[in-house]
């Protein structure tokens, strides 16, 4: 089994940012802005640091 069978796309429910995790319990990167523009910084960060400052991330188009 690959990296590869992990990759997923998140969502922040708060605020509706995108987000995507190319490998489990590896950073999670920043894809656009609710409005559709770009983040400010797309550097990752971990799953941690993300909920710490706010975010309440899920799968996108999953439960939730």
């Amino acid at each position: 089994m690959s990296n590869n069978a992990h990759q997923r796309d998140l969502i922040d429910d708060r605020t509706g940012d995108t987000f995507h995790q190319p490998a489990p319990f590896g950073l999670v990167t920043p894809v656009a802005c609710a409005d559709g523009t770009a983040p400010s910084s797309q550097r990752g960060r971990t799953w941690q640091d993300l909920t710490a400052s706010g975010r309440v991330l899920r799968p996108a188009g999953g439960a939730r």
